[in-house]
C-alpha cells in the first residue's frame, strides 16, 4: 500500500509540472503573439477608449522641459485632426503666467506652446458679451 502511494504521488508531481509548463508556455506564447495585448496595466494612459504610447506623466516631464521651473496645473488627452494629443497646463514660476504645451501622444515630441496670462485665459473662456449704448 506505502509502495501504491509512493507511486501515484510521484505521477501527480510528474503530470504537475507537465500541466504548469504546459501553462507558462502558452502564456508566453500569447504574449509574443499579441504584442498589443498586456496581463496588466502597462501604465499607458486612456481616456474613453484612447490608447496612447505616452503616459501622462511622460507628457509632463517633455513638457517642463520647456518651461523650466514650471509647475503642472492640469493635464488632458483629447484628439485633434486625427491625432492625440496631451495639453500640458503648466504655471511659469515667477510671472505666473500659464503656458499650454501640447505633446504628441504616440511620439511624445512636443508640438506647441503657448503663454498667457490668467486673464487671457479667462476670457478665452468667458461668454463674449457686447455692451449696448
Amino acid at each position: 500500500m506505502n509502495r501504491y502511494i509512493s507511486s501515484n504521488l510521484q505521477f501527480i508531481i510528474s503530470a504537475s509540472r507537465k500541466l504548469a509548463i504546459a501553462l507558462l508556455s502558452g502564456i508566453a506564447f500569447a504574449a509574443c503573439t499579441f504584442p498589443e495585448t498586456t496581463l496588466a496595466n502597462d501604465g499607458a494612459q486612456t481616456s474613453k477608449g484612447l490608447h496612447t504610447q505616452i503616459t501622462q506623466s511622460e507628457a509632463e516631464k517633455a513638457a517642463l522641459i520647456k518651461v523650466p521651473g514650471g509647475k503642472v496645473k492640469a493635464a488632458k488627452l483629447a484628439q485633434q485632426n486625427g491625432q492625440l494629443i496631451w495639453s500640458i497646463d503648466i504655471m511659469t514660476p515667477l510671472t505666473k503666467k500659464i503656458a499650454a504645451v501640447q505633446v504628441d501622444a504616440h511620439s511624445g515630441k512636443v508640438l506647441s506652446k503657448l503663454t498667457e496670462t490668467p486673464g487671457d485665459r479667462a476670457e478665452d473662456t468667458a461668454p463674449s458679451q457686447k455692451k449696448d449704448r
